[in-house]
């Protein structure tokens, strides 16, 4: 490597960066709480330099202030999850999605929640020629169909109200639900179901259902959903026929998740 690389990585190295995340190395390694003074000897680092890193974890929501006492809070927690999720899920999820799709005949879908959308991690295609033309890493907003919906209604109700807030809902179908009230109805009433079934909102013509897989400590990771054209089909048909056998998936994926 020559001197000007040496000394372009040095540029681009973020001390800051690099301090908050040892850190949280360190409360990895069992440590329940650290002061000011503990994080600077620890890191090498100016007690000043200390308080600005703590106070911004603070601020992010990783660390707790108790008087001197600094302790790690559930939201490290969602690191973890986001790193099983894009490595490890899609693994474990496979074998369950393809039964879920040979039984039913219809595309079985794996997403979690990026913000304002869906982000598409695994599919099990069914062998049929009508089907929404999506791939591995494909995103779609959360609004308008099942999966979205038993992702947002993982979600507290501060960072629902934030998303509703954020969100500007398109009328893609003749169906689709705009209005952020019914929408906020609707994400409730999933919660309480546990479960979603939509249809033609995304797409005229096109139904999903869909569940939610939650980690050992009830929070939802993901959702598996189906997709299917809707035909003659109703509602509680679609629940009868799918519901069971995507509830079945989702325990045998919950069963080999990280406890």
């Amino acid at each position: 490597m020559t001197q000007s690389e040496e000394k372009e990585k040095k540029e681009e190295f973020l001390d800051g960066l690099a301090n908050g995340l040892q850190v949280l190395q360190i409360y990895a390694g069992g440590v329940p709480s650290l002061t000011m003074q503990d994080v600077a000897e620890r890191l090498g680092v100016t007690r000043a330099a200390a308080r600005r890193i703590l106070l911004t974890l603070e601020k992010l929501g990783y660390v707790g202030q108790e008087g001197r006492q600094f302790s790690v809070t559930p939201k490290v927690l969602e690191l973890g999850y986001a790193y099983f999720a894009a490595m490890k899920l899609p693994q474990l999820a496979r074998a369950a999605m393809r039964e879920v799709a040979d039984v039913l005949g219809e595309t079985c879908s794996l997403g979690v929640l990026d913000r304002e959308d869906v982000v598409f991690l695994a599919r099990e295609d069914a062998p049929k020629p009508f089907r929404l033309d999506l791939s591995v890493g494909s995103r779609l907003p959360a609004y308008p169909h099942s999966l979205g919906r038993v992702l947002l209604s993982g979600l507290e109700d501060d960072a629902l109200e934030k998303y509703l807030q954020t969100v500007e809902p398109k009328r893609l179908t003749s169906t689709t639900t705009v209005s952020k009230a019914a929408l906020r109805k609707l994400v409730r009433q999933v919660r309480g179901d546990g479960y979603c079934i939509s249809i033609s909102e995304l797409v005229d013509g096109f139904a999903g259902v869909a569940v939610p897989l939650r980690g050992s400590d009830g929070r939802t990771v993901a959702g598996l959903s189906v997709s299917m054209v809707l035909g003659s089909r109703k509602a509680s048909e679609l629940k009868s026929a799918c519901l069971p056998v995507l509830l079945k998936a989702a325990e045998r994926i919950q069963s080999m998740m990280p406890r």
